[in-house]
C-alpha cells in the first residue's frame, strides 16, 4: 500500500496535469475562434464550429465558455495584450503630433494584418461588451500614449492625464471603425483623419509645441 507522501505527490501531479490540459484546451478554443474569424464573418460562426475546429468536444467547450460571446471576449483580451506589446519606432526629433500619428499608424497596421482583431474590436457586428473586454476595462492604451509623449517631452499638469489620452484613442478608434465599415480595412486616409481628430482633441490640453527633454 502506498504511503501518504506518495499519495499526496500523485494527487498533486494529477492536478497539475488536469490544469495544464485545461489551459491547453482553452487556448486551443481561443485560437480556433481566431482562425475562423480570419475567414468568416462573425455572425456566421457558432460555438460548435469552434469546438470542431479545435477538435474539442462541445461538452468540454461549454465548460470553458458558456457561449460564443464569452469566448470572443477572451479573444479580445488576447488581442489587446498583443497590441499593447507593440512599440512603434519614434523619431528622436518627432513632434508630439507626429508621435500620435506614429502610434495610430502602428495600431492600424496591426488591425489590417488581423481580420479577427478588426471584426472583434472595430467591426459593425461586434458588441460593446466585446469591445470593452479588448480594453481590459482600463485605460491601458491611454497609459501607453501618455508614456510615449512623457518620454520625450515635459507635459503640462493635467487633472486626469490618462483618461484624456485614452479618450484620444477612443476618438481615433471611431475613425478606424468607420473605415472598416466602409472599406473593410483601415485606409491610409482614415489613419490621417484619425490622427487629426486625436491631435485636435489633445490640443485642448497640450500646447502646439512642448519642451523637449534633454535626453532626446
Amino acid at each position: 500500500m502506498r504511503d501518504a507522501t506518495t499519495t499526496t505527490t500523485a494527487t498533486a501531479t494529477g492536478r497539475r496535469y488536469t490544469q495544464a490540459r485545461g489551459r491547453a484546451r482553452r487556448e486551443a478554443l481561443i485560437q480556433a475562434a481566431r482562425d475562423l474569424l480570419q475567414e468568416r464573418e462573425i455572425d456566421d460562426i457558432t460555438l460548435p464550429m469552434v469546438s470542431e475546429a479545435a477538435n474539442i468536444p462541445s461538452s468540454s467547450t461549454y465548460h470553458f465558455f458558456p457561449d460564443l460571446r464569452e469566448l470572443y471576449k477572451e479573444l479580445a483580451r488576447t488581442i489587446s495584450d498583443e497590441m499593447a506589446s507593440v512599440e512603434p519606432a519614434i523619431g528622436a526629433d518627432a513632434s508630439w503630433q507626429a508621435i500620435i500619428g506614429t502610434f495610430l499608424a502602428a495600431s492600424a497596421d496591426y488591425f489590417n494584418a488581423d481580420a479577427a482583431a478588426r471584426q472583434l474590436i472595430l467591426g459593425p457586428r461586434t458588441t460593446p461588451d466585446i469591445r470593452q473586454a479588448g480594453c481590459h476595462d482600463d485605460y491601458r492604451f491611454g497609459v501607453q500614449l501618455h508614456a510615449a509623449l512623457a518620454a520625450h517631452f515635459h507635459l503640462p499638469e493635467l487633472a486626469e492625464p490618462i483618461a484624456i489620452f485614452f479618450r484620444a484613442i477612443v476618438i481615433a478608434d471611431a475613425f478606424f471603425a468607420l473605415s472598416v465599415l466602409e472599406d473593410g480595412v483601415i485606409t491610409r486616409h482614415m489613419v490621417g483623419e484619425a490622427s487629426r481628430a486625436a491631435t485636435a482633441y489633445l490640443g485642448n490640453y497640450l500646447p502646439p509645441i512642448l519642451q523637449r527633454k534633454r535626453s532626446h
